[in-house]
């Protein structure tokens, strides 16, 4: 599954305030007929109601005009990791490597395939082409704080000051 999703817009859906340099904000897809609309939120509005359709969200910055992009770390390391773990069943393995899986699919060296269930668990399904390889990966259906718990935590672990927190979702 491949889906074109358009980019992030300058203010928020709701109120039509224009987002700030650096500013947080909360960025959600939503399913309207078989269609993935992205919608932008400021941090006020994001508490407000928006219907049964919300698919995914995430927290995101407006970065700094004429600021060159930083790649803080080799997305072969988080490979790496991710391959590492399959297998182990502790839950915080299992949490990172669901966190790592996010990351890969955002930096799009992971393409979603299918959803499945195995013994009362949700196993999503990536496939990696540059291997033509598939993976299984459990769900452990995260909170936005626990997504973001660990991705400090990875921060911390591979020594870097932070992480691009707009590289990760959530898929409540």
């Amino acid at each position: 599954m491949e889906w074109k999703i358009n980019k992030g817009s300058k203010g928020c859906i709701l109120c039509n305030k224009e987002f700030c340099e650096e500013e947080e904000y909360y960025s959600a897809l939503f399913d309207e007929n078989n269609i993935f609309i992205r919608k932008d939120y400021c941090t006020s509005c994001w508490c407000k109601d928006k219907g049964d359709e919300l698919f995914s969200f995430w927290k995101t910055r407006l970065p700094k005009k004429n600021k060159p992009v930083q790649k803080f770390v080799n997305n072969e390391v988080f490979l790496d990791m991710f391959v590492r773990l399959a297998g182990k069943n502790e839950p915080s393995q299992r949490n990172l490597r669901y966190v790592l899986a996010l990351y890969l699919i955002r930096k799009k060296i992971f393409k979603l395939k299918s959803f499945t269930r195995e013994n009362e668990e949700e196993l999503i399904t990536l496939y990696y082409p540059r291997e033509n390889k598939e993976f299984s990966v459990f769900n452990p259906h995260l909170k936005e704080e626990e997504i973001e718990a660990i991705t400090s935590e990875m921060s911390q672990l591979l020594n870097y000051p932070y992480l691009e927190q707009e590289a990760l979702i959530n898929t409540d």
